[in-house]
């Protein structure tokens, strides 16, 4: 089948090609039977680098092409909708009528999937990073699971989730299948990928706990290396196939236990929200930094990368570690306490003081100095704020472990992250080195030093 032009629909973009006079393709990065995934050049901004997704007309007949186009369309104006740092932003959708193809533009997220990354590890990816992954995943579910009505994921594997190295967070990409379900909903279409697929999903039925189904297969496959797919219906029935530990003893059993509980048949059994699991992982998270008998592999092919951890070398053997080991993976020799510290740096300013240390041992206020009312900020920015936009008290950075947290302490103008995510009054929020931090006019960047 052809579009309306003289381009046949089955041809990849060439790269150069102008689409929307706007963006031009450099190269094809992904995609399947129904289209194609490309980075591009927003021309009209600077050179922007964005993912272009591409549906290309290929039915059968008018019935599945009708499905294609709602899908499509569904899932540009749902992700239009949402706003989190986990969710890849839109930027445009349009219809070519030249190519007869519909194309979705969103933000390039340039540091691959968690398959890709499983495979250049060797197979297996260690606890600590498997664990922070999972937490991150944890937060963007809750997040479309709280939406009114909840959005249901349906698909969630390695290969949906990718590394934005700019802000070092997974990001859940490819919102497809996932839809709007009410809470009573019944008989909803059975998509989603055998092994990571829940069982009620193919009775028809799907809630939240479906998508908590689905992350803790996806944990088993990056622990253990051993694809749920390759055993679709009988792989997380313990009593006849091997426990996670048995397969990888590296794994800590606390980690196996919540494997286990995320994988339960019935979905009462697992954990009762994606904001629960996602507590028991930040408790584990600790455990692991705090002394946890940790596996982490000697080297990490994506270690020197922009947001990975920089190595360092173990204080008996000498061989290479990450910074964030606790124990050497070689010679088992505990490392010592390393103190994590961080800085604000105000930007759009070339001040050599323009940034503030971060107290490592409980928290900074963030705000400006009101002598008069006791007001005293760590983080003083009445000097970069001459439209007094940041309140007195407006946030504080909270640190928990090696951890640093942001919460906002009901500011007028509110306290925005990496231009996306805007902070609740109350609510931590878990800072990654490099993230910005917009407090009314004034924007900081959060560094790990």
């Amino acid at each position: 089948m052809t579009g309306s032009g003289n381009t046949p629909t089955g041809i990849q973009l060439a790269p150069g090609t102008l689409l929307n006079e706007r963006y031009q393709i450099v190269k094809r990065i992904g995609g399947g039977g129904m289209g194609s995934v490309y980075q591009a050049e927003d021309r009209n901004l600077a050179n922007r680098k964005v993912a272009v997704k591409e549906m290309v007309e290929m039915f059968a007949d008018e019935s599945a092409r009708t499905k294609a186009i709602e899908d499509f369309k569904r899932e540009s104006e749902l992700l239009a909708g949402l706003e989190h740092i986990s969710i890849p932003t839109i930027y445009d959708y349009f219809f070519d009528a030249g190519r007869g193809r519909y194309y979705l533009v969103m933000k390039f997220i340039d540091g691959g999937d968690l398959a890709a990354r499983q495979r250049a590890m060797g197979g297996k990816v260690d606890e600590l990073t498997v664990t922070k992954w999972a937490m991150d995943v944890c937060d963007v579910l809750d997040y479309i699971h709280s939406q009114n009505p909840p959005i249901i994921y349906r698909d969630l594997k390695p290969a949906n989730l990718m590394i934005d190295t700019r802000s070092n967070r997974v990001m859940l990409v490819d919102f497809g299948i996932a839809r709007f379900v009410a809470p009573t909903q019944k008989g909803v279409t059975a998509i989603g990928t055998m092994g990571y697929a829940p069982p009620e999903l193919f009775a028809g039925n799907v809630e939240a706990r479906s998508d908590i189904y689905s992350l803790g297969a996806t944990i088993f496959h990056l622990l253990t290396g051993h694809d749920p797919q390759d055993n679709p219906l009988l792989i997380f029935d313990f009593a006849k196939n091997p426990k996670p530990r048995q397969i990888n003893p590296a794994i800590t059993p606390q980690m196996e236990d919540l494997i286990c509980r995320a994988v339960e048949h019935k979905p009462e059994n697992r954990f009762a929200s994606a904001k629960a699991f996602g507590q028991e992982l930040q408790a584990h998270l600790r455990f692991l930094q705090d002394g946890g008998p940790t596996e982490l592999p000697p080297v990490n092919p994506f270690e020197t990368q922009a947001g990975f951890p920089q190595t360092t070398v173990c204080v008996n053997c000498g061989r290479a570690l990450a910074n964030d080991d606790v124990f050497c993976a070689y010679c088992g020799t505990r490392q010592p306490a390393k103190k994590t510290t961080a800085k604000l740096i105000v930007m759009g300013t070339n001040e050599m003081s323009a940034q503030f240390a971060l107290n490592a041992d409980g928290e900074s206020l963030i705000g400006r100095l009101d002598p008069n009312r006791g007001i005293r900020p760590e983080v003083d920015l009445s000097k970069y704020d001459p439209s007094a936009r940041v309140s007195r008290r407006h946030a504080r950075i909270v640190v928990q472990g090696s951890n640093f947290y942001i919460e906002d302490l009901g500011s007028a103008n509110g306290t925005v992250i990496n231009g996306s995510v805007k902070l609740p009054q109350g609510k931590l929020h878990m800072l990654m080195s490099g993230d910005e931090l917009k407090l009314g006019e004034t924007t900081l960047k959060f560094v790990v030093s």
